[in-house]
C-alpha cells in the first residue's frame, strides 16, 4: 500500500489598518495591534490561564558535573523550590520549547476533531518536519502530537496557521495572541515571532519564564500532556492524507523511571534542550537543559538534575548511564533507517 512518509532528520539538527475595538483589563494596552482584520480571540485564550507564586530559586546550587551545560534548572512543582540552577534567568533561544505556547494558543480556538489543511507556506519549513504535503487535511490532536513528541516544523506552523484561519485572524495576529497570553502567564522576558521556535534575534526567553509556561501546561492542557508522553503512535493513512511516523525524541521517556514528558528543542543558537518532568512516589519534579553539544550530554544532564532533585526530597537516584541512552538511540537510529529505505522505495515507485 502506498505510504506517504516524513522527511525526519534525525540527531541534527498586517495589512490594512483597522482598529480592534477592545482593551482587555488583563493584556496590556502597549501590545494592541492597530493592523488587526480578524475578531477579538481575547475571551478564547484567556480561558485557561493558571498563575503561581514564582520559583523559590534563593538557595539553589550549581552541580559540578554540569559545568559544560551553560543554562539548567531542577525544581519541586510541588513546593516550587528550585534545588539546582544555572542561568535561569539569562535570555536564550527557547527553540521548540516555543511549541509549547503555540500549541496552547491554538487549542484555545479550534478543538481536537477540527481538520485543518496543509499549505505550502505551512509546510514549508526546516528542519525536523515530517513532509506533509500542500492539501493533506490532518486533525487538530495528529498535528499536536507530531509538533510536541516528534517536533515536526510543519506540523506546528499547520497547526497555529489553520487554528488561526478557523476563527477568522491572519498570522501576524495568531503570533500576537501568543504573546498575549505569555503576558498573561507572566513570562515577563520572553517575546515569540514564530509559533515553532526557528532562531530569530527577536524570539527569547528564560528558564524562569519556561516554568510558568510548563505550569499552565500541566494544570489547563492536557492534550498537550498526553501528546508529550505519546511514542510511535502513528498517524495513520486515511483519505485526505497519508501515513506519518510519530516517533518520541525525548531520550529519558521510557529510559527514567516515572518521566512524563514534556518537549524537546534544538537550534544553532538554543543547542540541545529539553524540558523532562517526572513522578516518583508522590513527588514532581522538573529538570530544564539548555544549551547541551550533543543529545546524549543533554539527556545525562537532565537524569542528574532529576536524581539531584528526588535525592532532595530522600529518594534514591536512579544513575542512568550512557549504555541504557545509547540503546535507546540505536532505535531512534533503527528508525531512521527504516523510514529512509521506504522513502527510497516510494520513489522508486514513482
Amino acid at each position: 500500500m502506498h505510504k506517504r512518509l516524513p522527511l525526519i532528520i534525525f540527531l541534527t539538527l498586517a495589512t490594512t489598518a483597522l482598529i480592534v475595538p477592545f482593551i482587555s483589563k488583563i493584556v496590556p494596552t502597549n501590545l494592541i495591534s492597530p493592523f488587526f482584520q480578524g475578531p477579538d480571540q481575547t475571551d478564547k485564550i484567556s480561558q485557561k490561564i493558571s498563575t503561581t507564586e514564582p520559583l523559590d530559586i534563593s538557595s539553589a546550587k550549581t552541580i559540578s558535573s554540569l559545568q559544560r551545560i551553560p543554562r539548567y534548572i531542577v525544581y519541586n512543582n510541588d513546593t516550587n523550590r528550585v534545588y539546582y540552577a544555572k542561568g535561569a534567568d539569562i535570555r536564550m533561544s527557547p527553540a521548540s520549547f516555543t511549541k509549547l505556547l503555540s500549541t496552547q494558543v491554538a487549542l484555545d480556538l479550534v478543538p481536537m476533531e477540527y481538520l485543518i489543511t496543509a499549505t505550502k507556506e505551512s509546510i514549508d519549513k526546516v528542519p525536523t518536519v515530517l513532509g506533509l504535503k500542500v492539501g493533506e487535511k490532518l486533525s487538530v490532536s495528529d498535528l499536536l502530537r507530531a509538533a510536541i513528541a516528534t517536533s515536526a516544523n510543519d506540523a506546528a506552523q499547520t497547526l497555529a496557521d489553520g487554528a488561526a484561519k478557523s476563527v477568522g485572524i491572519n498570522k501576524t495576529e495568531f503570533i500576537y495572541y501568543m504573546n498575549a497570553k505569555a503576558t498573561m502567564l507572566g513570562l515577563n522576558n520572553s517575546h515569540f515571532v514564530n509559533p515553532d521556535g526557528l532562531d530569530d534575534q527577536n524570539q527569547y526567553s528564560t528558564l524562569l519564564d519556561l516554568s510558568k509556561l510548563i505550569n499552565n501546561v500541566q494544570k489547563n492542557y492536557p492534550e498537550i500532556l498526553e501528546a508529550a508522553k505519546s511514542d510511535n503512535q502513528d498517524i495513520q493513512k486515511t483519505s485526505t492524507h497519508g501515513f506519518y511516523y510519530l516517533p518520541n525524541w525525548n531520550g529519558l521517556l521510557g529510559v527514567y523511571p516515572g518521566v512524563t514528558g514534556l518537549k524537546i528543542a534544538y537550534t544553532g543558537d538554543a543547542g540541545y534542550s529539553t524540558i523532562v518532568t517526572a513522578n516518583r512516589d508522590g513527588h514532581s519534579m522538573v529538570a530544564i537543559v539548555s544549551g547541551a553539544d550533543s543529545y546524549l550530554e543533554r539527556d545525562l544532564a537532565a537524569a542528574d538534575l532529576l536524581d539531584a532533585g528526588f535525592l532532595a526530597v530522600g529518594l534514591e537516584p536512579i544513575s542512568i548511564n550512557k549504555n541504557s541512552l545509547n540503546i535507546h538511540y540505536k532505535e531512534w537510529g533503527d528508525l531512521a533507517r527504516k523510514i529512509q529505505a521506504e522513502i527510497k522505495a516510494e520513489k522508486g515507485n514513482n
